[in-house]
């Protein structure tokens, strides 16, 4: 009876690491979509991911997400956005909708909240959702029309000092509340929460304890990677912009470059290995099959797998 080559008892190992190595490399690729731009969560259930990131939980560095929509968890476990002007909880994140729900964290669980400061949005790719309200407060005016005219906030008077509360624009005609009023602060509410709390004065404490909306744009700097189906982030060792490619690439600009990943670079590198040990594995098996060596079967075969081992080794 024929005996096998003793080139395939050498070889078996080599066959063990490839497929396992392929096994592997195969699952990554699969599961690159959740770990390219992963998915976070403060603790209250909300999730968080693309475009927003969890500060302090970044890889290396970087992070996959808008620069300025970085989000932070507070102790009890809510997710917080920093704006230029001040920081609010974020109460739901809408990926379908684009929108971003924000509650104003000093005014939360307060009957009648006393506004601090003004909503600024800045440069962000945010803007006021259509269904928004802005209100114009006037606090502790030492001088003010008739209350028959000009209902005031009976919650927030001090002493003789009064305040008063209008939509944006409809403010009372012939007088200047700015002239009169310690200070201005510009809100923002849902007009829908306006209507079902009986109007602005009885209203607005519970309108702005439900937050208020913002829809989110493309960033500016994030449009090109986006374009090219990329997800974009930054590096804050390097301060360089990254776009993140569905294939395991990180692009300078967008996806559509066209270079070597690391992991492509390995593959090829195993696929090459792989084929240089089949190769002299094939050469030894002819070699010793004509070359009259007088070892016999096992001694030529223990001599090939010995020769073969010492090469994966190197290889690997």
């Amino acid at each position: 009876m024929s005996k096998p080559p003793c080139f395939l008892f050498a070889l078996s190992p080599s066959f063990f690491f490839f497929f396992f190595f392929m096994k592997s490399y195969a699952y990554n690729i699969s599961n690159t979509s959740s770990t390219v731009c992963p998915y976070y969560d403060c603790g209250n259930g909300l999730t968080i991911h693309y475009p927003f990131w969890l500060v302090g939980n970044t890889t290396a560095g970087q992070y996959c997400g808008y620069r300025d929509f970085g989000l932070n968890c507070s102790s009890d476990g809510k997710p917080i956005i920093t704006l230029p002007s001040d920081s609010y909880y974020v109460t739901d994140i809408n990926y379908n909708d684009n929108t971003l729900t924000l509650l104003d964290i000093d005014v939360k669980g307060k009957t009648c909240p006393r506004a601090r400061h003004n909503l600024t949005i800045g440069s962000l790719p945010l803007k006021y959702n259509p269904l928004s309200l802005n209100l114009s407060f006037y606090f502790n005016c030492s001088s003010y029309p008739s209350s028959s005219l000009v209902p005031f906030i009976e919650c927030l008077r001090f002493g003789a000092m009064r305040s008063f509360v209008f939509a944006v624009g409809n403010e009372t005609d012939d007088f200047n509340w700015s002239v009169y009023c310690q200070e201005k602060v510009l809100v923002t509410v849902m007009e829908e929460e306006i209507m079902n709390g009986g109007g602005l004065i009885s209203g607005f404490g519970g309108a702005m304890n439900k937050g208020f909306v913002l829809d989110w744009g493309t960033a500016r700097s994030c449009a090109e990677c986006e374009t090219s189906n990329g997800f974009c982030g930054y590096n804050n060792t390097n301060y360089k912009f990254l776009c993140f490619c569905k294939d395991g690439r990180i692009g300078e600009n967008n996806c559509k470059e066209k270079s070597w990943s690391f992991k492509t670079k390995v593959i090829v590198g195993v696929f090459a290995s792989f084929g240089s040990v089949v190769i002299i594995s094939m050469i030894l098996f002819i070699y010793f099959r004509r070359v009259p060596i007088n070892l016999g079967y096992k001694k030529k075969c223990l001599l090939s797998i010995t020769i073969i081992r010492i090469i994966i080794i190197k290889i690997h």
